[in-house]
């Protein structure tokens, strides 16, 4: 994050006042549009049953709350609970990816194209609208649109917003807090804070909206904001103390409009039904891998190290957007002893969110060398212990593109004759060495046809167990989910993939295994028949939970006769093949 500009907006001349035509931001827009739609192009021939990302599940659970969302508001529900999965203990949306702006801002989408679709067009615009709130955002330190139009393209096409997109990680490529935040900056510690009550109460407008985007992205926002803070004060400490009384007022008046328009949301991270009372993550396992620094992943064009070594990395590809590259590393070394205050402070602020995403411990190549860092004591910081340091890189790629920008409206102004030429070439393959590769894949999205039609043959209040299980395993394991959205929520099910908690788990990331379910592990484990017995207490322990219909999915492999013998025996029904699914009345 940057603190104090070139041009502060007061005098920062208008390069668009008296032009005519398009506003640049709009032209700038529609060059990141471009630029996602190649990037994505695969998934456009069918937006309705293919899904940007792979080798993960996470795409269903976004598809699942991009429907709940406006689907709950239309009828009176609440869309920030739902015993619609996990019935009948249900879900906690703030505890989870559930994207509640989104659902508001994609339900046009939603409603007539479907969920699937309003996924996919949330993964193309998410880095867009990111890339062109930076663009927007460095008005106040970098006058001229071509820098701003880079590091805009920086940011929305980084390896941290490709990482993400790769494993469809929706909520994290609309990373257009960070931005504002920059702005921010600005506002409340650069220039004099003339209307600090106002100015707050918009803060406080801000952050609430964040809350119901992604609470993890607000939080570690917050935290960067303290951390640009101290900087600041540091540097400049008369200034800090004459700012005092304003930013008070500031403080106040954001606090007073925050809590005004998130209580509910933050009653429920609080103290709200079915939220998690444990230790969500491993944050050593959650931190960034100092290695990624130099090795990129397969999504990075130009990869200048040893095959393989990206495969040690900890983690997965979608938590390995730290990629700097040696030529970005020696762009900003070069920037930072030449530039001035402003590009030397972005520098610290960016070095700051670096050291902390790299989590409590040093990671080197999946190797944890226990060496202690900053980031241990926040460990023990309520809310802010549940978040993943790794994601601090989105701050590390705001500071990259932040002092490309900087840099980028100096270079013109460079004096000699072989100056210009090295810091030209050093420039350009700074910038192609983020290029990204050709590798945003897609998998099939597709839903049986029973449920496209499931309220024509379920009842209202019907509850539904499926098989297979819904569960969080990569590669399907959420599919129910897309299923029971497709089919405009004509159902709760029992299953779920989630984080929450229950009577017996203070954490829990998907619905427990049930009798029945057990009884089928163990038919494809080849155990013996589970016997009648079990199949009774299988019954018993379904009834308990108000399920009232089981739901056999073939599978494309396996033993169906077995699985259907078995639920047969556990419903107490024979069941009917409907279009192409089993339905299992359950029977006492």
């Amino acid at each position: 994050m940057l603190t104090v500009g070139a041009a502060p907006a007061d005098t920062a001349p208008s390069t668009a006042r008296g032009r005519r035509g398009p506003h640049p931001l709009w032209l700038i827009g529609a060059a990141y549009l471009a630029g996602s739609l190649l990037l994505h192009r695969r998934v456009l021939p069918d937006l309705r049953t293919t899904v940007v990302g792979t080798g993960t599940t996470d795409h269903d659970v976004f598809i699942w709350w991009l429907h709940w969302v406006p689907w709950a508001l239309l009828r009176g529900e609440n869309p920030l609970l739902s015993d619609f999965q996990n019935h009948p203990d249900g879900v906690n949306a703030l505890w989870n990816t559930a994207v509640p702006l989104l659902g508001v801002l994609l339900a046009p989408v939603t409603l007539t194209a479907g969920p699937v679709a309003a996924y996919n067009v949330g993964i193309l615009l998410g880095p867009v609208v990111s890339g062109v709130a930076l663009a927007a955002a460095l008005g106040p330190y970098v006058p001229r649109w071509g820098p701003r139009a880079v590091a805009g393209a920086l940011y929305a096409f980084s390896p941290f917003h490709l990482a993400h997109a790769s494993v469809a990680h929706l909520n994290l490529v609309w990373s257009v807090l960070p931005p504002v935040l920059l702005y921010l900056v600005h506002v409340l510690f650069v220039r004099r804070l003339r209307r600090p009550v106002l100015t707050g109460a918009l803060v406080g407008v801000v952050l609430a909206a964040q809350t119901v985007l992604y609470t993890q992205t607000l939080g570690l926002g917050v935290l960067m904001l303290v951390v640009t803070a101290a900087v600041l004060a540091v540097r400049f400490p008369a200034r800090a103390r004459a700012g005092i009384p304003a930013l008070v007022k500031a403080g106040l008046a954001c606090l007073g409009s925050y809590l005004v328009l998130a209580a509910y949301p933050l009653y429920l991270i609080l103290a709200g039904p079915v939220r998690p009372r444990g230790q969500i993550r491993d944050p050593v396992y959650s931190a960034a891998d100092l290695a990624n620094a130099v090795v990129p992943t397969r999504l990075t064009a130009l990869r200048p190290v040893p095959g393989g070594l990206a495969e040690r990395l900890q983690s997965h590809v979608g938590e390995q957007g730290g990629y700097l590259g040696l030529a970005m590393l020696a762009l900003l070394v070069v920037a930072v002893v030449t530039g001035g205050t402003a590009v030397r402070l972005a520098a610290a602020v960016g070095a700051a969110a670096y050291v902390l995403s790299l989590g409590p411990t040093l990671v080197v190549l999946g190797q944890v060398t226990g060496v202690p860092l900053p980031w241990g004591p926040l460990t023990g910081v309520p809310l802010l212990a549940q978040a993943e340091p790794v994601r601090m890189q989105v701050f590390v790629t705001l500071a990259v593109a932040v002092l490309v920008a900087l840099w980028l409206d100096r270079l013109p102004r460079l004096t000699g004759t072989a100056a210009p030429l090295a810091a030209g070439a050093l420039t350009a393959l700074a910038l192609l060495s983020w290029l990204p590769a050709d590798a945003q894949l897609t998998q099939p999205a597709t839903t049986p046809a029973f449920f496209r039609a499931a309220p024509a043959h379920l009842a209202p209040d019907d509850v539904v167990e499926t098989h297979p299980r819904l569960s969080g395993a990569w590669g399907g394991g959420a599919a129910p989910l897309r299923w029971q959205a497709v089919s405009g929520f004509a159902f709760r099910t029992t299953g779920g993939y989630f984080i929450g908690s229950d009577e017996t788990h203070p954490v829990l990331v998907e619905s427990r295994w049930t009798p029945y379910q057990l009884g089928l592990r163990d038919l494809a484990r080849g155990l013996p028949d589970p016997g009648s017995e079990r199949a009774a207490a299988a019954n018993r322990a379904l009834r308990a939970t108000g399920t009232t219909v089981v739901l056999v999915v073939p599978p494309a492999a396996g033993d169906l006769v077995g699985v259907l013998d078995w639920t047969a025996r556990v419903t107490g029904s024979p069941g009917e093949r409907i279009e192409d699914v089993w339905v299992f009345p359950v029977r006492g």
